[in-house]
């Protein structure tokens, strides 16, 4: 399986796994173009997408990929908030089991400013993978996973010198602090789960001013001993179930 990374910051966020015979598209904040030439324009293969939210930067598109008979996954609230209508729409639960293809599929709830639904993705060629965005905590610990993507978006001290320097509006510390995950948050996560079979986290939807790449790598890379990204447009990965 390979993980694709078309985007993940606040201009959109888009993320694909893929092996030879399917494909799922996460998030849909990504213009269909973009996904379809990362695809090489099999769109046939994609099982699914599934999103997790209505914000644009992660379903802008969700009409266009409908249209193109890409069943989607999401959230009744999204449904409702893009005013979808299209037959290829599947509303999801939380905390219920859904197939697509060879992917099986469990959603979860967030903690964002709009309903946010995590993802649980299981596949044979990948073993288990976790997906967080937007959101300021997690209330769930999750076993036997292989890979995680979750949102490290800023961090507080970096937050606090752009406000103090008068780079960034006060009143971003309350809306991040309850909407989008800080590093330490980030940390205790990942301390709560246990990484013994984890082979990658890739850390996603980083903030264009109130992060720091290279220390948020560097520090997630000394907790937990693992192999840790910045999911850039253009990362790709070779991710499976088992160390190659």
């Amino acid at each position: 399986m390979r993980l694709k990374v078309l985007g993940s910051n606040s201009r959109g966020n888009g993320y694909i796994l893929e092996n030879d015979k399917e494909a799922l598209i996460i998030e849909a904040g990504i213009h269909l173009l973009d996904a379809k030439k990362a695809l090489n324009f099999n769109i046939a293969k994609v099982s699914t997408a599934i999103v997790s939210h209505e914000h644009n930067d992660h379903a802008g598109y969700i009409d266009k990929y409908l249209d193109t008979g890409i069943t989607t996954l999401c959230s009744a609230h999204v449904v409702k908030a893009k005013s979808l209508k299209s037959s290829f729409v599947r509303i999801v639960e939380a905390n219920k089991g859904y197939k697509a293809g060879s992917f099986r599929i469990i959603p979860f709830n967030l903690k964002h400013d709009v309903p946010c639904l995590g993802y649980i993705v299981e596949h044979d060629d990948m073993g288990r993978l976790l997906f967080i965005t937007d959101t300021m905590m997690c209330e769930y610990t999750f076993p036997n996973l292989n890979h995680i993507l979750l949102e490290c978006n800023y961090a507080d001290d970096i937050l606090t010198r752009n406000i103090e320097a008068g780079q960034m509006d006060a009143g971003m510390r309350s809306r991040l602090m309850h909407t989008h995950m800080e590093l330490n948050t980030c940390k205790g996560i990942l301390k709560a789960n246990n990484l013994n079979n984890v082979m990658n986290i890739v850390l996603i939807h980083l903030s264009d001013g109130n992060s720091d790449e290279k220390r948020f790598i560097d520090e997630i890379t000394a907790l937990t001993g693992k192999q840790v990204y910045a999911a850039n447009k253009g990362l790709e990965l070779e991710i499976s179930k088992t160390p190659f």
